[in-house]
């Protein structure tokens, strides 16, 4: 489908009134890499969409706009996790609520961070102490010049703190098709952040962790359908233990938080 001189209002989470050239929508991997390859062979600018929640257009766009709007949601399971092979199309809110809603657990932590899945893995989303890499089984590329679909394996997409290969190597001429999850049937509650340090332990349900990190969420940020936003984005510093210590003696309250590496 495609739209020409189309307002970017609607698919941008700032819903700034920018128009791009063209505007299209691809349901499959075989229409996102043929029109990427239209717009490539008449000199167009093309920039591929989820959600729009990391673009501000501050003008017009001169060139393609192509909605990935792969969807479908397939599960599977062994004895000790639930398996999720996820369309890159689909909104990632709604995906944690309904991996909820079928009794698996997870992803609660990562509730109303704005976006569709096959964003999660470009910069290895995270919140209240759960970046996408714990649950991240495989991620699945298309190269759209040759039409190859291939594979990655959480180690082989080398993510790190708002990091992966999607911000380098597999950036341009690629685009994320699905993402794979493995979601552990033993489920360990991870509270460590804001409210949910005042959770019981030994007590709490995935529920209780989803609706407290989404009241936490709302009360920080205003609903992005009422006032265009982008959710909260930061980059936390990250400093070897010697100088955390160092900070620590001048601002004994300043919060930190430990890395697996030391």
């Amino acid at each position: 489908m495609s739209n020409s001189r189309t307002s970017l209002t609607k698919f941008t989470t700032f819903g700034i009134n920018a128009k791009a050239k063209d505007i299209i929508v691809a349901t499959s991997p075989d229409s996102l890499a043929e029109f990427w390859r239209i717009a490539v062979d008449r000199h167009d600018p093309v920039l591929i969409l989820g959600e729009g929640s990391n673009v501000l257009f501050l003008e017009d766009f001169s060139g393609t706009i192509l909605l990935n709007r792969i969807k479908g949601i397939t599960i599977t399971e062994d004895g000790d996790s639930w398996r999720l092979h996820v369309g890159a199309g689909e909104n990632w809110h709604e995906l944690v609520k309904y991996s909820l809603e079928q009794g698996m657990s997870g992803l609660e932590n990562l509730a109303l961070i704005p976006g569709c899945a096959g964003s999660a893995p470009i910069q290895n989303i995270g919140a209240y102490g759960i970046e996408f890499q714990r649950v991240c089984d495989y991620v699945d590329v298309l190269n759209l010049r040759t039409n190859e679909v291939f594979r990655l394996t959480a180690d082989e997409c080398q993510f790190g703190y708002r990091e992966s290969i999607f911000k380098h190597s597999y950036r341009d001429g690629y685009a994320i098709i699905a993402v794979g999850l493995r979601l552990d049937k033993l489920w360990q509650p991870v509270l460590n952040y804001g409210d949910l340090a005042q959770l019981p332990r030994e007590t709490v349900t995935p529920k209780q962790v989803f609706d407290s990190v989404c009241h936490m969420r709302k009360t920080k940020l205003p609903d992005p359908h009422e006032t265009g936003n982008a959710g909260s984005f930061f980059k936390n510093p990250v400093v070897t233990a010697a100088v955390a210590a160092q900070i620590k003696a001048i601002f004994p309250d300043a919060p930190m938080y430990p890395q697996a590496s030391g």
